[in-house]
């Protein structure tokens, strides 16, 4: 069995790779030869009246890989207010450190195979998710990126959009502008294009085929007034705007979710269950006002079609270069059920490669083993 680090995980999977198999993955899961579970998230009230912690878990089994994998993962999170935005906070232990790993499988013998650090292989599978969104649905000639956020995932995220489309150009902004400066060189040295750092979200997403918002914000940023026709929309953090969505033709979404959980059941509106230990009232105080969730919002009139159906060519995506298309991380209209997906199929490839290179450090198989039967 090995443990492997997030600096091996980036030494072995390349962007290009990670499209690849969730591509494959999602081929699978339409012919029902894979399994996966949306994520639930447990809160527990916390000694801090601002501070909750968090237990997070997804899980996917695939019949082609033999693989299972559950990522699960442990935070302390709390809701400031940022430049004016509500945004989510969170760490493991103390500020800076985090704890999130996926544990993989033989679904042949039961075997357990790995511990991945789930850092870089989560911003990886994110943004893969997206780029195959921009593949299905961008405009052919996109070339143009607008995006707000300058961290981990805008970086990825980015990697991916040029993955699948011919980008010339992305602008950018972050409210902080050592971040958007910063962003901009390494960006223009990785992908070799030009990059503008934008002093106002505005500025970012004048004129751009792709607006991807990659920011950690618990409100809206992404507003009706920014949205041009032709345009390609992502969010990771549900930063739309209610009035966006009556502008949206085509969005990727629904999907079934099924399970049972134990705990006084809440919605905190990220379009996945999620459960809580402790007073719903001091998690309202936390994160400041609710807000609905797309599923129920209304006001959305196009067409909505599962990724899976876009790839297996059961459905037709952008009909017309002005249609204004979206690939959001919270489903309009159910929710997101291929998140353990992205875990068994990236999480064996990284495996895979980390035994052909040699890397990870061996753990004793038999320390999880037991003559016990539960």
């Amino acid at each position: 069995m090995l443990f492997i680090n997030n600096d091996e995980v980036q030494k072995v999977l390349t962007m290009e790779d990670t499209l690849r198999v969730i591509e494959e993955g999602h081929r699978e899961l339409a012919r029902g030869d894979l399994a996966g579970r949306p994520r639930v998230d447990v809160y527990t009230e916390n000694a801090d009246p601002e501070k909750f912690h968090r237990w997070g878990t997804m899980e996917g089994s695939s019949k082609a890989l033999q693989r299972f994998a559950i990522r699960m993962k442990s935070d302390i999170v709390n809701w400031p207010v940022h430049y004016g935005i509500r945004v989510e906070d969170k760490y493991c232990v103390q500020p800076g450190l985090y704890c999130g790993l996926i544990f993989l499988f033989s679904t042949e013998d039961g075997a357990p195979l790995a511990i991945i650090n789930d850092g870089h292989l989560q911003h990886m599978r994110v943004a893969a998710l997206y780029g195959l969104g921009a593949k299905y649905l961008a405009r052919k000639d996109a070339s143009v990126v607008g995006m707000l956020g300058s961290g981990g995932m805008a970086r990825t995220h980015l990697e991916a959009f040029a993955c699948v489309r011919k980008i010339r150009r992305a602008k950018v902004f972050s409210p902080t502008r050592e971040h958007r400066e910063q962003y901009a060189k390494e960006m223009e040295q990785k992908l070799g294009i030009e990059m503008v750092p934008c002093d106002s979200a505005e500025e970012a997403v004048q004129g751009v085929d792709i607006l991807a918002a990659c920011s950690n914000a618990k409100e809206p940023i992404v507003h009706a007034r920014m949205i041009e026709p032709g345009m390609h929309l992502t969010q990771v953090s549900r930063e739309f705007a209610a009035d966006v969505y009556p502008k949206l033709d085509v969005c990727i979404g629904g999907g079934p979710a099924s399970q049972v959980v134990e705990g006084a059941g809440i919605d905190d509106s990220q379009g996945f269950p999620t459960y809580l230990a402790g007073s719903v009232e001091a998690l309202e105080r936390a994160k400041g006002p609710a807000r609905p969730r797309e599923s129920k919002n209304k006001s959305f009139r196009g067409r909505l079609m599962p990724l899976i159906d876009l790839i297996a060519g059961k459905a037709r995506g952008r009909l017309k270069n002005e249609e204004i298309t979206a690939s959001s991380g919270v489903k309009v209209g159910g929710e997101d059920s291929v998140k353990g997906l992205q875990f068994v199929t990236v999480g064996s490839l990284v495996y895979d490669r980390a035994k052909e290179a040699g890397l990870g450090r061996e753990v004793p198989t038999e320390w999880f083993l037991q003559t016990i039967r539960d």
